[in-house]
């Protein structure tokens, strides 16, 4: 939004003039204090003589009476603070409120520019410090003249790689250009520097000829760069001194001047005296920018503005950026150094111009402009800590699967054919019919005929989901119905062992099996998530024992390890040293099962990447089939046909607590993809129930391996910028639209994401990565509509 303030001083009354928007205007006519022109005076004088005594000053001759010591600094700070608080004073009259109402609006409304351009006349008005009249921190103030008789080139953008720079350097009498020079030169990799200037015994016609074809070089310019003595001259628009006692003025370089713009010339400092004429008459001339120095400027202020000006250049800034953060500078840093300073400098524009900025070339081009501003950084460091907080997570992950769940119900597509595990579940009826008091630790004697039915109903892998560490009275009777079902059905047992808190194995009590002829698994469940086959000499999991032993139970083949009594070995080497000769060490799972270096190294800050979930979208149903263990144990036959199989044979089974109190520490809280299938938000999901979807999903090679949400969040603050840099400018016209097609996009990148769910096994994260793309375009939306009000 552009704003533009006229201030005409006619006699003793200031007419101000706002105009803005498609012909919206304000004006107000207040009275010029004329104490304020004293007070700009008496400001003027001690500036003048404070910089004139510290460049020039030099202690009296001996044996003549020095004159009295003036503290002109005390002076200077003091007529400082009286010509800003009249000035200041006079602004906020009441006369003036609307338009400073108006002007702070424009400061508040969001918008990428707000530019207010000032034009004072006549030149008394002119030299007051009108940069001081603030209204955010947002607002950029410029001046321009009030004539302007040429328009100024329109440029679709500025010269790519170095800028190409003419440096005049005029008559140095008393001064030194050697910072002038470092400054620019320190920056080669952005400007190309040209020097042209006064050589001793010099003809003066030859230096101006030669000052005018430099600038009307061919090759043209991006800025021009004076640097010496300088001063105003009205009806000459201002002069420069090119040598000693030899000036050229401002109308004489018109024609010069007039060509460079047409080759490029975009920007004009002039680092010297009393340049207002000087910036006016150029930006009339169509100039697009010139900065320069209302008031007579040291030369060790120079330098320091120069410095700090080309610093900030080349960082990219515009020239508008670069010089209200030096007169910051001059003003926090400096002031004690070089009081006042930072009221001197003034940035003339043409109203149709674009702020001059120096354009990086190649990578750092491109570099520059996929920089994240603040605001990206802030937001997506909010949403990256976000993604890594495991209870949001779970979270997440949670209704990401009860959404899955849905899409799988609402497209039929069920997941894999139903698997063969059956749970046969010791729930409270059991206990009661067995006259259990106390089922923990589990009755030996009800295991052992839970085992002999089972191996009557031909099933050939069977594991219990108990802990069997502690000795009982019974041990022997489970002992003798294990060993009977490896003796003659060569019955594979899965059995469980954990890690308790002080990190010992709670391993099977050797009085029930021993592992010559069972298997081992860790019964641990990594909530969510499935337990993966580690690298260590941990036992490997529960489920993926069952996994393995029920592929060799159903591949029969020469030298196939199997149960047996008579064993000098431990089956689990028998089995490894098979998979090693048939396959090199990797069993037919697939190698999602296997823990990843990713997935092991997340652990240390506590995330599980690519660590494949427990996929509850899937139908219980479609995973396991249960039977409550009275049943086959009273009615062997009704509970097959409730089964609907002729036996158990190809059948995974695992024995496993459910339905009784003293079962909590083995469950959890209902997933709310499960409670969606089973119709109910009632009841929790046993330890049983997830081993057997965690069986499911290795038996099947279901693995679904969930992307990082970090990462995708990373992914799309890439994706999000790139389309904020490639459509920023159609979204910001066609807001409406670009919000539909956003939201329509953001959809079907969610049913891209389901279906990969189904037919890929990638989880993709959707949620945070649609607010990270939606938080980069807000700013594009925003930026229009508040350039539209």
């Amino acid at each position: 939004m552009t704003y533009r303030l006229t201030i005409h001083k006619i006699d003793q009354s200031c007419l101000f003039e706002l105009a803005w928007g498609k012909g919206q205007r304000l004006t107000a006519s207040l009275t010029f204090p004329a104490q304020l022109s004293g007070l700009y005076e008496a400001w003027r004088r001690a500036y003048l003589g404070y910089y004139k005594q510290s460049l020039r000053g030099r202690p009296g001759a001996v044996g003549q009476v020095a004159a009295l010591a003036v503290d002109w600094h005390s002076q200077l700070v003091q007529a400082e603070a009286r010509l800003l608080s009249e000035f200041h004073t006079w602004l906020k009259h009441s006369d003036l409120y609307d338009l400073r109402e108006e002007l702070r609006r424009m400061a508040q409304v969001p918008a990428e520019n707000r530019e207010l351009f000032l034009t004072c006349t006549p030149l008394e008005l002119a030299r007051l410090p009108w940069e001081t009249w603030e209204f955010g921190p947002q607002v950029q103030m410029v001046r321009s003249p009030a004539t302007i008789q040429s328009a100024t080139v329109d440029r679709k953008g500025f010269r790519r790689g170095k800028a190409r720079v003419l440096a005049i350097l005029g008559d140095d009498t008393g001064l030194d250009f050697s910072d002038e020079r470092r400054a620019l030169s320190s920056q080669k990799l952005l400007l190309d520097v040209h020097y042209v200037g006064w050589q001793p015994g010099e003809n003066a016609a030859a230096l101006k000829q030669r000052i005018c074809e430099a600038i009307a070089a061919p090759q043209g310019w991006d800025v021009l760069f004076f640097a010496g003595h300088s001063n105003e001259a009205a009806l000459l628009d201002g002069q420069i001194s090119i040598a000693p006692h030899t000036a050229i003025a401002i109308k004489e370089l018109s024609p010069y001047l007039r060509q460079a713009q047409q080759r490029g010339l975009q920007f004009a400092l002039f680092n010297s005296c009393s340049g207002l004429d000087i910036a006016q008459g150029l930006i009339s001339l169509g100039l697009s920018q010139v900065a320069v120095m209302r008031e007579p400027i040291h030369n060790e202020v120079a330098q320091v503005f120069l410095v700090q000006l080309v610093q900030r250049l080349a960082r990219y800034q515009t020239v508008q950026e670069a010089l209200q953060g030096t007169c910051q500078f001059l003003k926090l840093e400096q002031n004690l150094t070089h009081p006042s300073a930072y009221l001197v400098p003034s940035l003339f524009r043409h109203p149709e111009s674009v702020p001059y900025q120096l354009q990086p070339a190649g990578w750092r081009k491109t570099l520059r402009r996929w920089r994240p501003t603040p605001w990206e950084m802030a937001a997506v460091g909010a949403l990256a800590v976000v993604s890594l907080l495991p209870p949001v997570q779970d979270w997440l992950l949670s209704q990401r699967v009860l959404a899955q769940a849905v899409y799988r119900d609402v497209t039929a597509q069920l997941g894999p054919s139903p698997s063969p595990i059956v749970l046969v579940r010791i729930d409270d009826r059991t206990l009661q019919e067995r006259r259990i008091l106390r089922p923990s630790p589990i009755d030996r004697t009800l295991l052992a005929d839970l085992v002999t039915q089972l191996g009557d109903l031909d099933a050939e892998v069977v594991g219990i989901d108990y802990l069997l560490d502690r000795p009982t009275e019974n041990d022997a009777l489970l002992r003798q119905a294990l060993e009977q079902g490896v003796e003659q059905d060569q019955q594979w047992f899965a059995l469980a062992t954990k890690r308790n808190d002080p990190g010992e194995w709670l391993t099977v009590h050797p009085e029930v099996a021993v592992n010559n002829w069972s298997l081992e698994g860790d019964i641990r469940v990594p909530w969510w998530h499935v337990q993966l086959r580690g690298w260590s000499e941990r036992p490997l999991p529960f489920s993926y024992q069952l996994a393995i032993a029920h592929h060799l139970s159903q591949n029969p083949a020469p030298n196939l390890p199997y149960p047996d009594l008579q064993s000098q070995k431990p089956l689990q080497s028998l089995v490894e040293s098979h998979w090693e000769a048939a396959y090199g060490g990797e069993p037919p799972i697939s190698p999602r099962a296997n823990l990843s270096i990713v997935t092991n190294l997340s652990r240390w800050f506590y995330q599980r990447w690519l660590h494949p979930i427990l996929d509850f979208s899937i139908p219980p149903a479609q995973v396991y089939q249960t039977i409550p263990a009275w049943q086959l144990l009273q009615n062997p036959d009704q509970a097959l046909q409730a089964l609907d199989l002729p036996s158990l044979q190809g059948q995974v089974v695992i024995i496993m607590a459910g339905g009784y109190d003293e079962v909590e520490e083995d469950s959890w809280a209902l997933p709310a993809a499960v409670a969606y299938w089973r119709g109910d938000g009632v009841g929790i999901l046993s330890g049983g129930e997830a081993h057997a979807y965690m069986a499911h999903h290795f038996l099947t090679g279901h693995l679904v391996m969930p992307v990082p949400d970090l990462w995708m969040v990373l992914v799309a603050a890439v994706g999000g910028k790139a389309i904020a840099l490639g459509l920023g400018h159609r979204m910001g016209r066609y807001p409406v639209r670009s919000l539909g097609i956003f939201v329509g996009a953001t959809a079907g990148y969610g049913l891209l994401c389901l279906q990969l769910y189904v037919s890929g096994l990638i989880l993709l994260p959707w949620f945070l990565p649609s607010i990270t793309t939606g938080l980069y375009l807000l700013p594009v939306l925003r930026r229009h509509h508040g350039q539209s009000a």
